[in-house]
């Protein structure tokens, strides 16, 4: 088991990561901007849609995207954080607890994960590939604002759609910072989509096939 928790720790230490310059971390980061409640989640989900469509502007204009519950800042150069960083999963539980916490709903690929934890009321599942760790799945409340990613001047964010649910992939190594605690860390490529007041992230080289994105 000890061996499985190291492998855990260093998720993302095998990937071929780009250079990062000597600043600070959270140097030119804004503050997490409160978000203002929806009435009704028919029309958050409408102005979920019209912020996705509108991203690539977004982008151009003021470098930031805030979808669900997190914040994307398109930054020059990325901050020089510890590759081999610890994930802080939080506590392991059964899917069953799981499924008491919150209502989420997961692509086929995705619905038996071989480990679930909850920390801060969101939820971490596990996935494991010839009994190394090949993915994880966050999954959080909407409302929450989280997460915060930096990414590369040149790194890829597109559009893509989830079981029909609006979704941004974050095709490059980047700097990803939750805000339940724990330092910054490296991230492998990221699927973040939202669907029915939830956010999920997905990390892994191959989240677009494990999320069946075509």
């Amino acid at each position: 088991m000890s061996d499985l928790v190291r492998e855990l720790e260093l998720l993302g230490a095998d990937v071929g990561w780009p250079v990062t310059p000597a600043f600070a971390p959270r140097a030119g980061v804004p503050a997490p901007r409160r978000r203002r409640r929806r009435p009704r989640r028919r029309v958050a989900l409408a102005i979920a849609v019209g912020a996705l469509l509108l991203t690539a502007g977004a982008l151009a204009a003021t470098g930031v995207i805030h979808f669900g519950g997190a914040t994307i800042h398109r930054v020059e150069r990325l901050p020089p954080v510890d590759r081999a960083r610890r994930l802080e999963l939080g506590t392991p539980i059964r899917m069953s607890e799981a499924r008491a916490i919150l209502p989420f709903v997961l692509p086929p690929r995705l619905r038996t994960p071989d480990a679930a934890y909850q920390r801060d009321g969101a939820l971490n599942f596990l996935y494991l590939k010839s009994g190394r760790p090949h993915a994880v799945l966050t999954v959080f409340s909407q409302g929450r604002e989280l997460l915060q990613k930096l990414v590369g001047a040149g790194t890829g964010i597109r559009h893509v759609r989830v079981q029909g649910a609006p979704g941004l992939y974050i095709a490059d190594a980047h700097v990803v910072d939750f805000l339940y605690g724990g330092d910054p860390r490296l991230s492998q490529p990221t699927l973040l989509w939202v669907r029915r007041g939830l956010t999920y992230r997905l990390e892994s080289r191959e989240a677009l096939a494990l999320a069946s994105v075509r």
